[in-house]
């Protein structure tokens, strides 16, 4: 765990419909947090995926890994921490720290590389130059 001040932060609370029948949190909803979370980060920054065909900002997933480390239970609140983002030509690797708020212990630490998009030539593209300086503004690295 990186004690560092997270690029973004975001709170949640986890409801029975999604956890598993061990009564906790679904691995697979590890993922669609940091989802969550990096849309309400875009979101902060005013960036949305709505647009028109070849115009609309598209970032699919290439990879993704978590290490699961305390499990998160029903009415658990935790907070999803954006402590890294690495940009390279298209891509951009967020890593997320989940922590249990309830129990004060760190739930996982999840990585997933998504790549910009091009829907017309459907292929990937360089990250929009605008994007790039958002994202270096808000601590990003290259």
């Amino acid at each position: 765990m990186i004690n560092v001040k997270p690029i973004f932060s975001a709170k949640y609370r986890v409801y029975w419909s999604e956890t598993d029948a061990a009564i906790m949190m679904h691995f697979s909803n590890f993922f669609r947090v940091c989802e969550r979370t990096e849309e309400d980060f875009f979101a902060s920054l005013n960036i949305s995926q709505k647009g028109e065909v070849g115009k609309r900002l598209l970032m699919p997933r290439v990879h993704a890994e978590c290490d699961y480390k305390n499990p998160l239970r029903p009415g658990d609140l935790y907070s999803v921490n954006i402590t890294e983002i690495l940009l390279g030509k298209s891509s951009i690797r967020y890593t997320y720290e989940i922590h249990n708020e309830s129990s004060n212990q760190l739930s996982a630490i999840c990585k997933i590389v998504a790549v910009v998009y091009d829907e017309i030539n459907n292929k990937s593209m360089e990250i929009p130059q605008e994007l790039r300086k958002k994202l270096i503004e808000m601590g990003a690295k290259e």
